[in-house]
This record gives structure tokens, C-alpha cells and sequence, in this order.
């Protein structure tokens, strides 16, 4: 099961740029093509670098240190010492807030006991 999660406002991810941010504890890369917003895996299959010290040219994501390539509207990885594609997450807008679909897996990693017993009582 998922859950769509406020991560930003869509105006601190200008046109053809891209931020990494923490869902839970998962890192994700939120990139913006030309008004419209996907969200990837932040680490690269390979040895795990940070996506998000890469370069983007168009809908080419290279990965900064062996220069994998991803195409980040699919996440499928286009060249590159890996053969693994990038995770991806659904996004969606509301008003001028971006949000990131997760499972509740991910979100409850960083669930405290006070949030637990809340949960809980909410859904009785």
C-alpha cells in the first residue's frame, strides 16, 4: 500500500533541474522536465553514488562517477557499467505542492512510539 506525500513546492525545482530529498528512508531524486515531475531512486545500481551529483541533459540522467545513463521519465538505464534500471515513484501535484507516492513500509521506518500508538488508535 502507498501513500502520497507532500516532499515540495513545485517552484524550488525550477524547469530541467533536479533535488534530492528523504521520504521516510528512502532517498529520492525529484527531477522537473519541463513543468513535469518524476521521482527516482537517488542512488545509482552500480555502487550506490548519488544520483543527484550527476548531470541531467534533457531526460538523460548521467550518474557522476562511472557515468551510467538513465532516462528518468522511465528510470530504464540507457549505457553504463550497470545493467539494473532505477526504482521509480508515481508523483502528483496539489496546488503548488509536489507529492511522492511510497509505500507505508518505507514511511514507517521512521515511525516513533508515540506516532505508533496514534496510528493505531486512529484506525480502530
Amino acid at each position: 500500500m502507498t501513500k502520497f506525500v507532500k516532499v515540495a513546492q513545485k517552484s524550488r525545482i525550477p524547469n530541467n533541474s533536479m533535488k534530492d530529498l528523504t521520504v521516510g528512508d528512502l532517498e529520492v531524486l525529484l527531477v522537473n522536465i519541463e513543468g513535469k515531475f518524476y521521482a527516482l531512486q537517488n542512488k545509482c545500481p552500480h555502487l550506490k553514488y548519488p544520483l543527484y551529483l550527476g548531470t541531467l541533459r534533457g531526460n538523460v540522467l548521467t550518474c557522476g562517477f562511472h557515468y551510467a545513463k538513465f532516462d528518468v521519465t522511465t528510470g530504464k538505464v540507457l549505457s553504463g557499467p550497470t545493467k539494473k534500471d532505477l526504482k521509480t515513484f508515481n508523483t502528483k501535484t496539489k496546488g503548488s505542492d509536489m507529492l511522492v507516492a511510497v509505500s507505508y513500509t518505507h514511511l514507517r521506518a521512521h515511525e516513533t512510539v508515540l506516532d505508533l500508538v496514534c496510528r493505531l488508535l486512529l484506525e480502530k
